[in-house]
């Protein structure tokens, strides 16, 4: 009986959890695909002048310029990624903690927008211009979340990788102070 109510409150949790992640996807291709199509209809707008301008551009390769033109290589590409993205964070839910399945929904999210562009329009919009300032690629909101999704990620590894560090060396300390005192 007390097994049933784990599995239970583990089930509304991880529907709780899982709807935050979905909502999370949802709402950034949304924004995505909304700003692609407003500023494809708006043109050219400068947001903050000689720093930050919406201008489309049609990326018909890979991650900024790079790679293939073949929407059918970028398709199947992006899908196996999302693919693995996906499988992970459905099958390694319950070791996996909430941030790092937030910031995977940000990767998520920004192929699944990427790539709804390339089967639509045969090329992703890049519309975010800081080359005046930067000489960065022009890219879109997708590929921000991607980025900092990625970024996060890291740094979330970075964290843990420091801890286990830190906590093998104390665990070593205490047993060369423990062989000591043997001595």
């Amino acid at each position: 009986m007390e097994e049933e109510k784990t599995l239970v409150k583990r089930k509304k949790k991880l529907t709780k959890e899982a709807i935050l992640l979905i909502s999370i996807v949802v709402i950034i291709v949304l924004i995505d695909q909304t700003l692609k199509v407003w500023i494809q209809k708006a043109g050219e707008i400068s947001i903050i002048p000689g720093i930050l301008n919406f201008k489309t551009s049609q990326n018909t390769s890979a991650a900024y310029g790079i790679g293939s033109n073949s929407t059918i290589m970028y398709v199947l590409t992006n899908f196996i990624i999302l693919g693995v993205i996906f499988k992970f964070i459905t099958t390694q839910n319950q070791f996996v903690d909430r941030k790092l399945k937030i910031f995977l929904s940000f990767i998520l999210a920004g192929g699944i927008s990427n790539v709804i562009d390339k089967v639509i329009r045969g090329y992703v919009t890049e519309f975010i211009d800081f080359k005046q300032v930067v000489n960065l690629p022009v890219f879109n909101v997708a590929d921000l979340f991607v980025l900092i999704g990625w970024i996060a990620i890291a740094a979330i590894f970075a964290g843990f990788t420091v801890k286990e560090w830190k906590s093998k060396k104390v665990e070593n300390n205490l047993n060369d102070n423990d062989k000591k005192e043997k001595e």
